[in-house]
């Protein structure tokens, strides 16, 4: 696995570690220090104080420093499934006590409980594995973390782990998709979140998942949920830093339960907290399907914890990570949009990865850091090959059509039932075309943005296909 980076039943623990860190000195001779406790300031993960003062030859006095270091290490899976033959990608954080990501300064040493069950292999992206099946059954993934400090100082975490359950090859796998690795919030925000159930073949089957929960670890942040999505609302009325894990897990159809974990940490009232959001089409996005030949882009933006974008700020630099050695990543720092292709070949089985993307700033501390559930060569797409952005000139009506490809490969239109076409706005009226379902006539009737969204259900899997087609009627 490498990482590039581009330029321009499982028990839940909240992994704490705490060391002193003392330091005294002396200065001239016979001199002596004293160490005063202090806390670590919000500059991360380098500690703080006052050096010793010389003292002459009759000796001298000095005032050392003592800084409390907090770090919260969190495995985003904590229990997941796949198949004998398949990968699943997994992801541990580090967040220290000031409420930084840490986790580029962490070393991760990933372990397995039972290699014929299911192995793990580092992946070079920080803090990132990939989860490979080898026979049916359960086993444990543990990582051990170790992070090193700008002032070299060294901290062992304890042991952390996830429990992976490995179906049978060609098995229908379902994995969990959460848009953030690690999450900052300030005292009153309210603030949404969805997850997205992913299985093995690209498609979203959130809708499809039982039993969604998401729960909390702490005052800090209390969250209710309805389904995939848990609204945030973060509560710290001290001076100090609060920090909590927010989890959530569902049932997949096969009925396996999956659930997931990310760290947040909240700071006080009139205090900017930074959150990075990914988007397409102006709609968050935790998960994104490519294939060969047919890149995909998203945009990132960063806002502040009043909603007001930020991203001009964030101008210092960016990085993408990924998991996956066949997925290429072409960002555009002037416009913020990223696109995504895969080398993976045409005929190929899905494979699914993770993308880290981390936005970087000049002038201020936070490194807000947002994740993309991958998956490169769906088994089933649509695919659109007509103008984008279509426009069209009122009345004159136009036809669209969608071309379904299995695995990258042009399957026709047989291999997908059900086709339906919807209107997003009423500018436009919609006129099926006969004896070609994937296709469909749109009317103009007024100026303006317009949208006309397809469905159908492909292949032996049952998989739910959705294409929305964006427009303008002139």
């Amino acid at each position: 696995m490498r990482t590039t980076t581009w330029t321009t039943c499982t028990t839940w623990l909240l992994a704490i570690f705490t060391v002193c860190m003392l330091a005294a000195c002396g200065g001239g001779g016979g001199g002596s220090g004293s160490g005063t406790p202090t806390t670590a300031g919000a500059g991360g993960d380098g500690g703080g104080g006052n050096g010793g003062s010389g003292g002459g030859s009759n000796g001298g006095s000095g005032n050392g420093s003592a800084a409390s270091k907090t770090y919260v290490m969190q495995l985003g899976l904590t229990s997941g499934q796949v198949a004998v033959g398949g990968t699943l990608p997994m992801t541990a954080t580090v967040v220290d006590g000031n409420g930084n990501d840490v986790t580029g300064a962490t070393q991760f040493t990933w372990s397995t409980s039972n290699g014929g069950i299911a192995t793990v292999t580092a992946a070079s992206m920080p803090g990132s594995a990939n989860v490979r099946g080898t026979g049916i059954g359960v086993a444990t993934i543990s990582v051990v973390a170790t992070v090193t400090a700008s002032d070299g100082a060294v901290t062992q975490l304890p042991m952390q782990s996830a429990s992976v359950t490995v179906l049978a090859a060609g098995s229908t796998a379902y994995a969990l998709a959460l848009p953030y690795p690690a999450l900052s919030m300030t005292h009153g925000q309210v603030l949404p979140v969805s997850a997205s159930l992913i299985d093995s073949h690209g498609a979203d089957r959130s809708s499809s998942g039982t039993a969604w929960t998401w729960n909390s670890s702490g005052g800090a942040v209390q969250v209710t949920g309805a389904a995939n999505v848990g609204t945030l609302r973060a509560a710290n009325t001290a001076s100090a830093l609060a920090q909590a894990l927010v989890s959530v897990s569902v049932t997949a159809p096969n009925g396996g339960t999956l659930s997931g974990m990310f760290p947040v940490s909240v700071v006080g009232a009139g205090v900017a907290s930074y959150r990075l959001v990914l988007s397409r089409a102006g709609a968050q996005i935790n998960a994104i399907s490519v294939l060969n030949g047919r890149p995909q882009s998203f945009a990132s933006r960063v806002v502040r914890n009043d909603e007001v974008d930020t991203t001009s700020a964030f101008d210092g630099l960016w990085t993408f990570t990924t998991t996956s050695p066949t997925l290429t990543v072409q960002p555009d720092a002037s416009t913020r949009t990223t696109t995504v292709g895969t080398n993976l070949a045409n005929g190929a089985d899905a494979y699914q990865s993770v993308l880290a993307v981390t936005a970087g700033s000049l002038t201020l501390t936070p490194r807000p850091r947002a994740n993309l559930f991958v998956t490169e060569q769906p088994t089933w797409a649509l695919v659109y090959n007509g103008p984008q952005p279509l426009t069209l000139v009122n009345p004159i009506p136009a036809t669209i059509a969608v071309q379904l490809v299995h695995r990258g490969i042009d399957e026709g239109i047989t291999g997908c039932t059900g086709w339906n076409w919807t209107a997003g706005t009423g500018n436009i009226s919609l006129v099926p075309v006969v004896f070609a379902p994937n296709a469909i006539q749109i009317q103009p009737s007024a100026p303006g943005p317009f949208s006309v969204t397809v469905t159908c259900t492909a292949g032996a899997e049952q998989m739910p296909l959705s294409m929305t087609i964006a427009g303008t009627v002139m």
